[in-house]
């Protein structure tokens, strides 16, 4: 088996490859493997494939990177005959949070009440239709980490925010303007729920949402560029609150599993100790655990913590997707 890992040269930064490498280098010594950028077409119909090779992406949310993804996913899936990270069905949802409400809608999933807008008589009736209350909070169906969510109080301020040329450094697209984004109910809450599925594991994690009290962090999850107190917006879950919530864990596991086929995969959740919902799902790329964390193992059937070495834990959706290929 020889790994194909994609090499991504349009983030600035410590890209996601290189700590692959990293671990290959030093604790995988055995696998055999080549960064390569595979967004080039040539490249790929380059390569030559054995029976057991994988293709591993980590592709990016950023719009040029997006593009040239959706480009080439379709060459890599037939190249390695599927043998593809992230999978045909997780990759069709991925960074698209429009085919995600579908989705929650086929297989009867809890989420907040939503719609995808297609302009403003559109938004407009489908608040009266609803009965629903401002604010109201508004996605563009691409995006990650909150960079593209915005609480409105009235459609005005949507008019407003396309006055600006970027938000947070990333530019503003028409989309905004013509009014097709996500719209969705807004449920006052002060933290939301991240479920990790890695295998047969569970993880819980809490993000604390501070944007209530200091303006200038952003809307929902309490982070904003620059900030160094992020770390505080985030905690893992203590054995009683994992115990509390451990059957919503099961429950996105089983539709991980059947509806997605995928092995790793993080949802987002609110209202967890009541009647809880379903923001979204995203692949778990970048996910970093601490020493001592608590889990809910699916086989033994109980809350367990991860056994792993300190120095490995930034590694560990590596180590658990090198498990899911059997490398």
């Amino acid at each position: 088996m020889k790994l194909y890992i994609h090499k991504d040269i349009l983030y600035s930064g410590h890209p996601w490859w290189k700590d692959f490498k990293w671990l290959l280098d030093k604790k995988y010594k055995n696998i055999d493997y080549e960064i390569i950028n595979l967004h080039y077409e040539q490249n790929i119909n380059d390569l030559q494939i054995g029976k057991d090779d994988w293709c591993i992406c980590r592709f990016g949310h950023y719009e040029e990177d997006f593009e040239l993804s959706k480009r080439v996913y379709p060459l890599l899936y037939k190249k390695f005959e599927g043998r593809v990270w992230p999978n045909k069905d997780e990759w069709y949802y991925y960074n698209d949070k429009q085919r995600q409400l579908e989705f929650f809608r086929k297989n009867n999933i809890p989420h907040p009440i939503s719609h995808y807008s297609y302009g403003r008589d559109d938004f407009l009736k489908w608040v009266e239709e609803n009965n629903l209350e401002y604010p109201i909070v508004v996605k563009k169906s691409q995006g990650a980490g909150s960079e593209e969510v915005r609480l409105m109080n009235n459609w005005e301020e949507v008019d407003d925010l396309v006055s600006y040329d970027t938000v947070g450094g990333i530019p503003i697209d028409t989309r905004w303007k013509s009014g097709q984004f996500i719209v969705q109910q807004y449920i006052d809450i002060d933290h939301d729920i991240r479920i990790s599925i890695f295998g047969d594991k569970i993880l819980f994690g809490k993000r604390i949402h501070h944007w209530k009290e200091d303006e200038k962090k952003r809307f929902p999850y309490g982070w904003y560029y620059g900030d160094k107190d992020s770390s505080l917006d985030g905690k893992s879950l203590s054995y009683e609150e994992i115990d509390k919530i451990k059957h919503i864990g099961i429950y996105l596991k089983e539709i991980t599993d059947k509806h997605l086929k995928s092995k790793i995969m993080s949802w987002d959740i609110i209202n967890e100790e009541n009647d809880f919902k379903v923001l979204e799902f995203s692949m778990g790329f970048e996910t970093t655990f601490i020493d001592n964390l608590f889990y809910y193992d699916i086989k033994e059937k109980k809350i367990l913590k991860i056994k792993n070495k300190k120095k490995y834990n930034a590694f560990y959706t590596y180590e658990e997707l090198l498990k899911t290929i059997g490398a």
